[in-house]
């Protein structure tokens, strides 16, 4: 047929991870997920199960510097890389380490072009340095698009080809799954959803934005709100989310409960705003949060889908799912960056394997497949 230039017997080489991710469970190997965060920094062996393996947290130290940061990375692979499991030779049956980073990414370049909480990392040839550094084959994406694929592979978004995944911790970050596989953009800058803007007139912020969701309901955010709760009530012991979040639990057993819940609901009435553009914009299926303020799920997600659904007829009319990750051990160590890193890892791995597939019925020899099965 004119047009063709593939023959149309032999599978596609752009298979969708909605396509490939059927096949993931019938590997048999393990790859090293690392997720770099603002304050930690976690990583795992996981296999293609989706399972841990005794999973490590360390501190970033974002001050002492972009190299410092990125030898702790390193070193924390190479400590991974000490302790295998069981019948693991991590030399030889390692697929990969895939990386979760935070910011705005070039990843035709393999950049790191702008991260507001590493302020150094201004167009930072991550991909490169780590690939110099570790024996193994190395993976990097956005944190955001590394858990969105995290969560279809292993998590709560299996059913779904079509949905938005916003993390919530230091900042906020966005990724979006159309027609069942990542939507990078034109760079791969796609999904930057902090940055929307709730309030025209707001606050600055240092992409040149105003008013974005970043600065009212994040981790950050929280922060800036935490310091005018101390100075208004001297004896409020609150030095971080965490200790907010404790403070709403006790309810009205605590004197000023409404100023907390307060907090709480400007937090959801956000977020709200910000979904409401994204579900009215995407039509997805579902929208999964990930983060470690989803700790606080229970005090500012029903404000949060009352905005979603009073603003957006989309929303009201395609049966749209809230959900929370079920990636997550304990509030300490919430998974999805981790086995995202990972699963960029055998997605890959199931894509050289289909490659190697259509070569071998080219000159009609068997493929070699590498740690994945032929099924």
């Amino acid at each position: 047929m004119a047009g063709q230039s593939r023959n149309e017997n032999l599978p596609n080489l752009k298979k969708s991870i909605s396509e490939l991710t059927p096949h993931v469970s019938n590997m048999n190997a393990w790859a090293i997920g690392v997720d770099l965060g603002a304050q930690s920094m976690r990583g795992a062996w996981v296999n293609t199960k989706g399972q841990l393996h005794d999973p490590i947290k360390w501190e970033t130290k974002v001050d002492e510097g972009k190299e410092k940061v990125l030898n702790r990375m390193v070193a924390l692979v190479e400590e991974l890389m000490k302790n295998p499991p069981e019948g693991v030779n991590p030399e030889k049956d390692a697929l990969g380490v895939g990386f979760a980073i935070p910011g705005i990414l070039h990843l035709k370049k393999g950049l790191v072009v702008q991260s507001p909480h590493f302020p150094d990392w201004k167009r930072f040839s991550v991909h490169e340095k780590l690939r110099k550094k570790l024996k193994l084959p190395v993976f990097v994406d956005n944190d955001a698009n590394t858990g969105a694929i995290g969560e279809k592979v292993f998590g709560i978004c299996k059913p779904y080809d079509h949905f938005v995944y916003c993390t919530l911790g230091t900042g906020i970050g966005g990724a979006t799954f159309l027609n069942g596989d990542i939507y990078h953009g034109s760079i791969g800058m796609a999904g930057e959803i902090g940055h929307i803007t709730v309030d025209p007139q707001g606050l600055p912020e240092a992409t040149g934005n105003r008013g974005s969701v970043e600065l009212y309901a994040s981790g950050s955010g929280l922060m800036r709100v935490i310091e005018e709760l101390r100075e208004k009530y001297s004896e409020a012991r609150v030095d971080n989310p965490e200790d907010l979040y404790e403070l709403y639990k006790r309810g009205n057993k605590y004197e000023n409960f409404a100023e907390v819940e307060k907090i709480f609901n400007d937090m959801g009435e956000a977020l709200g705003v910000m979904l409401a553009n994204v579900v009215n914009t995407l039509d997805p299926q579902a929208i999964c949060f990930s983060g470690g303020l989803t700790m606080a799920w229970k005090a500012f997600s029903r404000k949060m889908i009352q905005i979603t659904m009073e603003r957006s007829y989309v929303a009201r009319h395609n049966k749209l799912r809230i959900l929370c990750t079920n990636l997550a051990r304990n509030s300490n160590f919430i998974e999805s960056g981790v086995v995202g890193g990972a699963s960029l890892v055998f997605i890959d791995a199931l894509r050289q394997s289909q490659e190697e597939v259509v070569s071998a019925k080219a000159v009609k020899k068997p493929p070699t497949l590498k740690a994945v099965s032929n099924e």
